[in-house]
């Protein structure tokens, strides 16, 4: 899957979900409160296939990974 983060973040929808979380969070944890926050099905499936099984402390966090794996062309 290519990801694209700007496209992901598209008027800031990304943001918005990461910023509403109760951190700490593992991966399903993240992706369940996401789903329940409204998030769009873009940004569900780039967390499913992108994110690591790992326990996030921060929105930066996630924001990270998923720029390092854009940069990265996975």
């Amino acid at each position: 899957m290519n990801i694209d983060f700007n496209q992901l973040n598209q008027g800031g929808a990304l943001d918005r979900i990461l910023s509403t979380l109760p951190y700490p969070l593992d991966k399903e944890e993240l992706i369940s409160h996401a789903q329940t926050s409204g998030a769009n099905p873009q940004i569900v499936n780039a967390m499913r296939q992108t994110l690591p099984d790992e326990t996030f402390s921060s929105p930066e966090d996630i924001k990270q990974i998923i720029r390092r794996r854009q940069q990265q062309g996975h």
